[in-house]
């Protein structure tokens, strides 16, 4: 038994906890249903799907169609604003009323609709839908400002409203037409022709890239493209002119140009052909469009898109390629070894005829270079006299290629040219450029061009040391007019391999630490005269369990850098001002070596005057003993001569003061 009840028990409270979540929680709140009761009609916009208006000057019909769309069907076809009906269908969604008159029985007292006009009104909105119609009558104003009086069709109740939707519904049907020219997106065009007096442009897009294709063949500009489409689908109609048959009053039986545009999912082109300016309105334009019937006024602004020239619409990048597909940087100066710089991995080489690690951050930034450069002029749109523009013979030529280490079935292996360039004469400013695959010239800023390094030293990786820091055992540093100062590693110190002399450690192996892993600033290429080699500043030699290395700093830059070379590496480099201060640092500290004491006078016997050391013996004045091991009655030492200060030992070298 006690089972069984427990069991009833479990069942009536899952059926209350069921009944509570099904039916009670989906009831509304006292406060829900005192404001659903203020509603005066429950409208759903998702089930309307036409809408009747009525005032005193037409009738208005909406209709949506499949794409969700809406269109006026009368007095006018044409799309409607979806702004304006978002505005109409949130008012009648939220008519609340603020006071009720009569008991809602139908035609039981007219008297009192006549009184509140509403008896035979002409104003009144009915939507339709899958539910039941639901028909709004608008009436007189009441004597409150800003309320009327309405009611719903079926019934005789009159409501007194706020006064928003009779002015909604008294707009004129041009009111509720969409102002925005064309329903096409920017994105949805993928062709577009402009045709005027100075001749037909035509471009396309395919593969998300814009082609011009007339009058000529080139890379577009998808952003100035892309604006322009914008500028023609976007455009605000000003007004709508009814009589849209005699074209010819409007320029537009022979338009003075035309713009078509193409798109996915659409048969014909959508076409707007622009006439002649209104003659009391001269910054306005007569314009048609093919899906739409009347005649158009716009901005004199669209006019602007039949003075577009096709240079306008050209990509003026230098190149459309993309960094990560290119393995090979081929640069070929005229006269000079070629450079081939090649991707590893992460990291790039050279393939010339001497083979060594690259500037991995100089190739990328040449790439980035080459893709983000905008041309100066578009020069020549046929590249018929390559001499004129030294491109027969260039000075340069640089060429970006993939590579393929193996045959597959799209490609055979190795290189596979992207994308070449050809750099002929300069004029002032400019250099005359040729991007080989296509048929025109173009000129660039001079001085960005002569960035681009044509010295395979230039190219060399700025590493130039890669050491831990305790695998340097010793080094050697001389200074100029500074005698050489050599250094050795005594487990976790530094001390002097020749003379005495206390390291100072902090600054010996913030030394080492540069030294370990110095990089250049740059690489400058052949070393010259001006690099101030042949007297160095500073010459370091060191010794590491394997190697051993040699590094000469010359003259300054300025910059306030250093010129530098390496031993065995070709060219010279620059070194930073950090860099070049901590090979200046003091090694030694600067402390006199005290001399060995004097020892004193027998006490029994009196203490004779203490003989001064000849200054060419004793390296440093001799202390006297200490007090307490000479007799107190000892005289003074008499006319002892004047002490002249001895020179310092020549195993502890002069070192120059740290820089401030």
């Amino acid at each position: 038994m006690k089972f069984r009840s427990t069991l009833v028990l479990l069942i009536l409270a899952v059926g209350l906890a069921a009944y509570i979540w099904l039916v009670e929680s989906k009831r509304p709140t006292s406060r829900e249903a005192q404001e659903r009761n203020q509603l005066v009609a429950r409208i759903d916009r998702d089930e309307v799907n036409a809408i009747t208006i009525k005032n005193n000057e037409n009738q208005i019909e909406l209709r949506k169609k499949d794409n969700n769309v809406w269109y006026l069907e009368s007095p006018v076809k044409d799309r409607a604003d979806s702004m304006v009906l978002t505005q109409l269908f949130t008012t009648a969604e939220l008519l609340r009323h603020d006071a009720v008159l009569g008991d809602g029985s139908k035609g039981k007292d007219k008297a009192q609709l006549k009184e509140f006009g509403l008896l035979n009104s002409e104003t009144k909105i009915k939507f339709t839908g899958s539910g039941k119609p639901v028909e709004l009558i608008i009436g007189k104003d009441s004597a409150v400002e800003g309320k009327i009086y309405a009611k719903l069709e079926e019934s005789d109740t009159v409501y007194v409203i706020a006064s928003d939707l009779k002015t909604q519904i008294a707009k004129k049907a041009d009111e509720f037409r969409d102002r925005k020219l064309t329903e096409l997106s920017t994105a949805q065009v993928n062709k577009a022709v402009i045709k005027s007096a100075a001749g037909e442009i035509e471009f396309e897009k395919k593969d998300e890239q814009w082609s011009l294709l007339k009058p000529l063949k080139a890379r577009g500009d998808a952003l100035k493209i892309g604006d322009l489409i914008s500028q023609a689908t976007t455009a605000r109609v000003e007004k709508f002119l009814p009589d849209s048959a005699n074209l010819a009053a409007y320029g537009l039986q022979e338009p003075r140009g035309t713009i078509s545009l193409f798109a996915d999912g659409i048969k014909e082109p959508v076409v707007l052909n622009l006439g002649v300016n209104p003659k009391d309105e001269k910054d306005k334009t007569y314009a048609k469009l093919s899906t739409r019937d009347a005649v158009l006024i716009l901005p004199k602004a669209i006019e602007q898109l039949l003075a577009t020239k096709p240079n306008d619409l050209r990509d003026k990048k230098l190149t459309r390629v993309e960094s990560d597909i290119v393995d090979r940087i081929t640069i070929e100066p005229a006269g000079k070894e070629k450079i081939v710089l090649a991707r590893s991995g992460e990291n790039w080489v050279s393939k010339g005829a001497k083979e060594f690690p690259v500037n991995g951050s100089a190739a990328m930034s040449l790439l980035n270079w080459l893709r983000s450069q905008e041309v100066s002029e578009f020069v020549a749109d046929v590249a018929s006299d390559l001499v004129k523009y030294g491109l027969d013979q260039p000075q340069l030529k640089v060429t970006l290629s993939s590579f393929a280490s193996e045959n597959t079935a799209e490609t055979k292996a190795g290189d596979k040219p992207i994308v070449s360039l050809l750099f002929g004469n300069t004029e002032g400013n400019k250099i005359y450029v040729k991007v080989d695959e296509e048929p025109f010239v173009v000129s660039l800023d001079r001085n960005l061009f002569e960035s681009i390094g044509t010295d395979p030293i230039r190219w060399r990786s700025v590493n130039v040391y890669n050491f831990k820091p305790e695998e340097i055992t010793s080094f050697e540093i001389t200074r100029a007019d500074q005698p050489p100062l050599s250094l050795e590693r005594d487990k976790e110190k530094w001390k002097l391999s020749k003379g005495d002399g206390s390291v100072n450690q902090i600054n010996a192996q913030s030394l080492v630490n540069t030294l370990s892993a110095l990089r250049a600033v740059r690489w400058t290429g052949p070393a010259a005269p001006e690099d101030g080699l042949d007297k160095p500043s500073i010459v370091i030699t060191f010794k590491t369990a394997a190697s051993e290395g040699k590094l000469t700093l010359g003259a300054p830059t300025p910059e306030e850098m250093t010129r530098a070379s390496a031993e065995g590496f070709e060219g010279t480099f620059e070194v930073s001002r950090p860099d070049k201060e901590a090979f200046e640092l003091a090694l030694v500290d600067k402390r006199a070596t005290p001399a060995p004491a004097v020892p004193a006078a027998p006490a029994a016997t009196p203490a004779p005057a203490i003989p001064v050391a000849p200054a060419a013996i004793l390296p440093t004045p001799a202390p006297l003993a200490p007090a307490a091991t000479l007799p107190t009655s000892a005289p003074a030492v008499p006319n002892a001569p004047a002490e002249t200060p001895a020179p310092k030992p020549d195993a502890v070298p002069q070192e120059p003061l740290p820089k401030p």
